[in-house]
């Protein structure tokens, strides 16, 4: 028997049908509130529905037409005024049902998941219910969630270090939840992990090595940081701090906290190594889509259609170049009735101003409106005054235009925008000076690395303390000193200790060494994004090569 989205063609007439009577039906109890058999016919068109879509195993549709049901079964048949939001619910999800089927026919294999959003938003209206999880529809048996593949060393830290690792991930966890973007906070979290994973018991070892793969899916893939996944990585906090008193004693780790974690790991691409071996030690299923494959299915489903995009992108460039054209024949003199010509182009610009405050694109809309009050105080006089203003404005607008039938979304359009008043060569020479510096930093913990994996070979540390120093300059010309007087005792640790006087340090200066560089990077990155957290993670920096006797002084 043909299952899922194969067999929607034979069903969805049917299904379209049923969906319009119950639409018809609630619309009818909506105008009779008293006539409790409309809402009770439309409860049972409801249970054909699920019918049919568990019959053919659209599990998304099928979840969402049960959560309809449950919410409309609470609405009392002869006392529905004080329900008006759940009655709403139930026809906007009528609406998304039917786009979903349509959208699940066109691509020809469902996502279950894009309609989890719909299904939690009825789930709301009942009260007292969790949301579903996203990783809802990804299933793992029980004995899988139950392996701890990962052997760790059981390597002994003291306490002051495992207070050190957790407060490490705690900055990270801080930057974070403040953050959208994983990758200036996952460096940090990722390495407190990677001390524990050697240092806890097995359980707790276990749960920090799929934690440190999520991350990485999180940090490489990249995977969007939703509030859902911040609580998430909130929570291996809350469940680590038990096993940092090391007394606990067979104990485990929450396993839907493990699902959650494995879901994301799931995600990851190819190019993350920890992610992978993860995938490999628990036999994960492929979800069946990638992070960017939902995330544009989610856009399609919700958004306007492509041809829509499309033509007012066209419709937008049309009267863009009229425009220009008519901006070009003022700067020239050659536009004939000059005062008409003014009054026209005004005009033009405060309607788009108009449609791209609809559009919800604030930053074209003020330039064009502002271009459109300069454009009123022209005359024959002093035309054209501001004509720079007016044909940025002019331009903005039009590169806008060009991305709304791209693949670029609002909101990368307005994040680009922030930094758009910055001289076009300053913002070059920063970006250049940040990866430079990244680089120096990631080949001196290679090289640290490989020194430890060579059993002490002073070769693999020549050229560190030089890199180190071209990072010092950088962070000195991005104004931060207090991260290049960090950077300059790191390498000063490196040539005195290390390479003049050949110690041989243990592996907890090692570690306090590498955590040191890790805190530098972790700034680069946070900075600008979270002052306090950067701030935050200096202070360990800063304590740990005081450790190592090379208290840090101001620059």
């Amino acid at each position: 028997m043909l299952t899922g989205a194969t067999s929607l063609d034979l069903v969805l007439q049917e299904l379209s049908s049923s969906l319009s009577e119950v639409e018809d039906l609630l619309q009818r109890f909506l105008e009779d509130r008293h006539n409790g058999g409309l809402l009770q016919q439309a409860i049972e068109g409801l249970q054909q529905l699920r019918g049919t879509l568990t019959l053919i195993e659209l599990r998304g549709a099928a979840l969402l037409v049960e959560e309809m049901i449950a919410l409309a079964t609470d609405i009392p048949e002869h006392d529905a005024e004080q329900h008006n939001d759940a009655l709403s619910a139930l026809c906007d999800s009528l609406f998304e049902l039917e786009r979903y089927l349509e959208f699940t026919r066109s691509i020809e294999h469902e996502l279950p998941e894009l309609l989890l959003p719909v299904s939690n938003q009825l789930r709301s209206l009942r009260g007292g219910l969790p949301p579903l999880s996203e990783d809802f529809f990804f299933d793992l048996d029980p004995q899988r969630l139950a392996r701890k593949p990962w052997q760790g060393n059981e390597s002994q830290l003291d306490a002051r270090s495992m207070a050190r690792l957790r407060q490490m991930y705690q900055v990270g966890l801080l930057t974070l939840l403040r953050d959208d973007d994983a990758r200036a906070a996952a460096p940090l979290m990722r390495r407190a992990l990677q001390r524990w994973m050697d240092a806890l018991p097995q359980a707790a070892a276990n749960l920090c090595w799929v934690t440190d793969a999520a991350l990485e899916a999180a940090e490489q893939t990249p995977l969007a940081m939703t509030s859902e996944r911040k609580r998430l990585f909130a929570r291996i906090d809350r469940q680590i701090k038990p096993f940092l008193k090391q007394d606990i004693a067979g104990a485990d780790v929450d396993r839907g906290l493990m699902q959650h974690l494995l879901f994301l790991t799931a995600l990851a691409d190819a190019s993350c190594d920890r992610a992978v071996a993860v995938r490999e030690a628990y036999s994960l299923p492929d979800p069946g889509y990638t992070e960017t494959e939902l995330q544009l299915a989610f856009e399609r489903l919700r958004g306007p259609g492509v041809e829509v995009m499309r033509s007012l992108a066209d419709a937008l460039r049309e009267e863009l170049t009229a425009v220009k054209d008519l901006l070009d024949l003022l700067a020239r003199n050659a536009a004939g009735d000059i005062d008409q010509s003014q009054e026209t182009l005004r005009t033009a610009l405060e309607r788009l101003s108009k449609t791209f405050a609809m559009l919800q694109l604030p930053r074209e809309s003020d330039g064009l409106g502002l271009a459109a009050a300069r454009v009123a105080e022209w005359s024959s006089e002093n035309l054209p005054q501001g004509l720079e203003l007016v044909a940025d404005a002019v331009l903005q607008a039009e590169t806008t235009a060009n991305a709304l039938d791209g693949q670029q979304s609002y909101a990368q359009r307005n994040d680009a925008g922030d930094s758009a008043q910055e001289p076009v060569e300053l913002k070059e020479a920063r970006i250049v000076l940040k990866e430079e510096s990244q680089a120096g930093l990631a080949l001196a913990k290679r090289a640290v690395t490989a020194y430890l994996e060579s059993g002490n070979d002073n070769m693999h540390l020549l050229n560190v303390p030089g890199s180190l120093e071209s990072v010092r300059g950088g962070l000195v010309f991005l104004g931060m000193t207090r991260a290049a007087a960090i950077t300059r005792q790191a390498s000063n640790y490196i040539q005195h200790n290390m390479l003049d006087k050949k110690q041989v340090p243990d592996a907890r200066q090692l570690d306090v060494l590498a955590d040191a560089l890790t805190g530098i990077e972790f700034y680069l990155e946070s900075a600008k994004r979270s002052a306090a957290s950067a701030a935050d993670v200096l202070v360990m920096a800063e304590d740990g090569l005081a450790q190592l006797g090379y208290p840090v002084t101001q620059e």
